[in-house]
């Protein structure tokens, strides 16, 4: 009982979520067919003439509700023990994973570069009002008992596509102070799996009856739905599974101001053409969201009825094992249950990212960026996945065939992480959160990143003044 109490607050509160967080390639001019997921300009100022990525993944999970009492990421086992985080203050949970798959990237010119690829994504977000958890709990009552605040709400979102992109990227103007490259990335989405839930409000209240002091629920306003294709006729079915998603489109923009460096022309050095001083990007990500058709065990609920008491709760909801049988047991216990029908909204994770990045010698460069939710974009969703991304500092030594990449970031969770990445040759490896790799209570902070990205082993040729050639006989 204890298990559905803790679990069943926390999964019935929760909210938002993120993107693809190649964290450490960002600003980095190598990143190639990779960094049209953080700025679609980006893939104009590569020096290769094309690359393609045949395989990229990444892994992110933050949270501060449990830690894990053993494993680590360098030494997974068979089962994991966890603990609740005791104490009293607010609980978020995020998970979320990306596939991409032949991506590519093809140079036209050396002003134009077009995009294209396959990508999956899978996310999932939550986040409630403080409450209290300790060990001692074992019943709704003991529970209710330890509170501090008998107030509560929380949301819950969560979606998973497959989506289809293109990019086109052009350089707009062109002189010898600066350049400006623009880019835009129309993806086509299909949604495979959708979920939200909100408890907007839920108060509970002591009150002294004749048998004892209980706890009642003056004031409950919820709603929880899910995709069609869960509902069980059609999730025996993979074919009906993919065919009863729902399609649409989403949008990425992009800007890159590189401000030239101002030294004299060395006609026998490599051709400077993408060199730069000062790298300045503005990027507006997934615009747009993934549309659902309501299962049938999706509903509204509203108002707890007079007689309900904490015990009687308790008892109605012990052993319930799928949201049809919480459906039945809620029906005798609330005012007002109505059934979701039509269509609803998951908002994709839009948002704001400034970047600027900057050259040292010896190889040697710094980004510093900034990610803001853009929620306006997003109004009339029945959820939203955001970014935990907010402030990141990525210090990098950077060669052709050879990068370290170190990405210091600080999450709208006020979580510090430091990260870790190197790519050697057509291989990039990447940790979030490096005490990931050996703390087991770390792990719940943490994830990582893979992919491998072939390129010609020459960079767009050189070219040198024509005035300097031997005259020909």
């Amino acid at each position: 009982m204890k298990k559905i109490i803790l679990c069943g607050l926390f999964l019935a509160g929760m909210q938002h979520l993120c993107a693809q967080h190649l964290y450490g390639i960002r600003g980095s001019s190598y990143g190639g067919s990779l960094n049209m997921l953080h700025n679609p300009a980006s893939i104009v100022n590569t020096p290769f003439p094309w690359d393609l990525t045949l395989l990229g993944y990444q892994q992110l999970q933050s949270t501060n509700a449990v830690y894990l009492l053993n494993g680590s990421l360098l030494g997974w086992p068979d089962t994991f023990h966890y603990r609740y985080t005791e104490g009293h203050f607010k609980r978020y949970a995020l998970l979320q994973g990306d596939l991409n798959l032949l991506n590519a990237r093809i140079a036209l010119d050396r002003k134009r570069a077009i995009g294209f690829g396959i990508s999956a994504h899978a996310y999932a977000w939550a986040h409630t009002s403080p409450f209290t958890v300790e060990d001692t709990v074992s019943s709704l009552r003991s529970f209710l008992n330890i509170q501090q605040e008998r107030d509560f709400n929380g949301r819950m979102a969560s979606s998973g596509w497959i989506e289809l992109h293109a990019t086109y990227a052009q350089t707009w103007i062109d002189n010898a102070v600066a350049r400006l490259n623009g880019g835009f990335t129309i993806k086509v989405m299909r949604g495979i799996s959708g979920a939200f839930a909100r408890v907007d409000e839920l108060q509970v209240r002591e009150r002294t009856l004749p048998q004892g002091n209980v706890y009642q629920f003056p004031q409950l306003s919820m709603k929880y739905g899910y995709s069609s294709n869960y509902d069980q006729q059609v999730a025996d079915n993979t074919y009906d599974f993919l065919n009863h998603s729902q399609g649409s489109i989403a949008v990425d923009m992009g800007v890159e101001y590189l401000i030239k460096k101002q030294e004299p022309v060395n006609y026998y050095a490599p051709d400077p053409y993408y060199d730069y001083w000062w790298k300045i990007g503005i990027s507006l990500l997934d615009i747009g969201h993934n549309r659902f058709l309501y299962g049938q065990q999706s509903r509204m609920v509203n108002q707890v009825q007079n007689n309900v008491t904490d015990s009687i709760v308790e008892r109605k909801l012990t052993g319930i094992n799928s949201l049809q049988a919480f459906n039945d047991s809620i029906q005798n216990l609330v005012v007002q249950i109505n059934s979701l029908n039509g269509m609803f909204s998951i908002s994709n994770p839009t948002r704001l990212i400034i970047d600027v990045d900057h050259p040292f010698r010896d190889h040697f460069y710094f980004n510093a960026s900034v990610c803001l939710p853009v929620s306006v974009l997003t109004h009339g969703s029945a959820g939203e996945i955001r970014s935990n991304e907010w402030l990141m500092f990525t210090p990098r030594w950077e060669k052709k065939r050879l990068s370290v990449y170190m990405p210091l970031q600080y999450t709208v969770e006020q979580r510090f992480w430091i990260g870790l990445a190197v790519r050697a040759g057509p291989l990039l490896m990447g940790i979030h959160h490096l005490p990931g790799l050996f703390s087991s209570r770390q792990i719940t902070q943490s994830g990582g990143y893979i992919a491998i990205t072939i390129r010609p082993d020459q960079l767009t040729p050189a070219h040198r003044d024509k005035r300097l050639n031997c005259p020909g006989f």
